[in-house]
């Protein structure tokens, strides 16, 4: 097939992001080497772009004596280098440029939501994609298979309404579907495992009122201009803890502990591929209405899978928030090398004691993991008493 320079080629799944591929030149597309959810190191052969004219001989000899790309993700590492191409894919010969190919547009499906398709038996092509340049998502496709199985429904509840019976007393199949694991749901299972196996893990949780918190939030929200969230001013109030308590913020390697003077905060988003930490850089430095716009921007793109490296890699401490799904609390596992995570509940009314006599409040419990490592317990409760101050006495944020 005839392929364009700059026409999207592949997606590659990564460990934890999915990135549309484009053609760096013109050519045929005479071998596909890698097929759909093959798992390949970096620096392999992929595919083959080649003028039509080169002899499949040559394609032979070409594939045959490829070698990969010795690549290095460290910063000071030199460009990788490969016999052949050197890239994702390789590139033999450029032929005269071509118009795009009709399936282009397919292309702009990502890899979970074919799998998806192919497992409940959709033809992707029926699929209205409502993600970024309408690219084709898992919830489209699980929001398609939603609208079929009703219109199915409601088919046979008008042919029972007639009088037809259709076995209503026939024995029910539960067959499973089977899937493979997603590279990044591999990846997570791998590093939850190690994580735990491997970093003596100890919780501390305090309650804070945070009354004062939503207020501030609807405060910044009106003088922004823009939706600041509770996770928000709580994002906030960590980075401002953090560069009080250094040693909660950082990272065991080896025997030696890096501080940091930043707080680069990942916070933990539920995207279709599993949950992927994206971070907010230096969020000790910005205003409410910049983390606010960073955070959005960070969860948006995860959920649609355009999150780069340089968006997911690097964080000092994360901040998990499941209180829109209105659980009081709950313990979080820690994401190494970093030593510590935090685990923010809902807030939610309680009777509280109140110059003493009873009253209601809005309060939420903060449970703090930590690498007992590097934190020891008082240095945890010193970062939870800080962090409940401000946010008690959100003006300072």
């Amino acid at each position: 097939e005839a392929v364009e320079k700059g026409a999207p080629l592949l997606d590659v799944e990564t460990e934890k992001i999915v990135n549309t591929v484009d053609s760096p030149a013109s050519g045929t597309l005479r071998r596909i080497v890698a097929g759909a959810g093959d798992l390949r190191p970096v620096g392999a052969l992929l595919a083959v772009l080649a003028a039509p004219e080169v002899s499949e001989a040559e394609l032979e000899r070409f594939i045959t004596d490829f070698r990969g790309a010795q690549v290095s993700f460290e910063p000071e590492a030199s460009s990788p280098a490969a016999s052949g191409a050197g890239s994702a894919a390789a590139f033999m010969a450029d032929s005269p440029a071509v118009a795009p190919p009709p399936e282009e547009e397919e292309a702009r499906i990502s890899p979970i939501a074919r799998r998806l398709a192919e497992s409940l038996g959709i033809d992707i092509t029926t699929v209205r994609g409502t993600g970024r340049n309408g690219r084709v998502t898992r919830e489209d496709v699980a929001a398609h298979a939603a609208r079929i199985t009703a219109g199915k429904s409601s088919a046979a509840g008008e042919d029972s309404a007639a009088g037809e019976d259709s076995a209503a007393g026939a024995a029910h199949a539960n067959e499973p579907v089977r899937k493979r694991l997603s590279a990044t749901r591999a990846t997570i299972a791998r590093r939850l495992l190690e994580s735990k196996q491997t970093i003596p893990h100890y919780r501390l949780s305090i309650d804070a009122h945070c009354d004062a918190l939503l207020r501030r939030a609807a405060q910044a929200s009106r003088e922004s201009g823009r939706r600041i969230t509770v996770n928000d001013v709580l994002l906030r109030g960590c980075a401002l803890a953090l560069v009080r308590h250094p040693g909660i913020n950082s990272w065991l390697e080896g025997d030696e502990v890096l501080e940091f003077p930043h707080a680069d905060i990942a916070i933990a988003v539920a995207a279709p591929s599993g949950l992927i930490t994206p971070v907010v850089r230096a969020a000790d430095t910005k205003s409410l209405a910049e983390i606010a716009a960073a955070a959005a921007d960070l969860t948006a793109r995860a959920r649609d899978g355009s999150l780069t490296r340089e968006d997911i890699g690097g964080g000092t401490f994360t901040l998990s928030n499941l209180g829109m799904y209105g659980l009081p609390r709950f313990d979080a596992i820690v994401n190494p090398p970093q030593v510590a995570i935090l685990a923010a509940g809902a807030a939610e009314d309680r009777v509280v004691a109140r110059d003493g006599a009873p009253a209601v409040a809005k309060v939420m419990t903060l449970t703090l993991s930590a690498d007992h490592r590097v934190v020891d317990g008082a240095a945890g409760a010193a970062f939870l008493a800080t962090l409940r101050e401000l946010i008690e006495a959100p003006e300072r944020l």
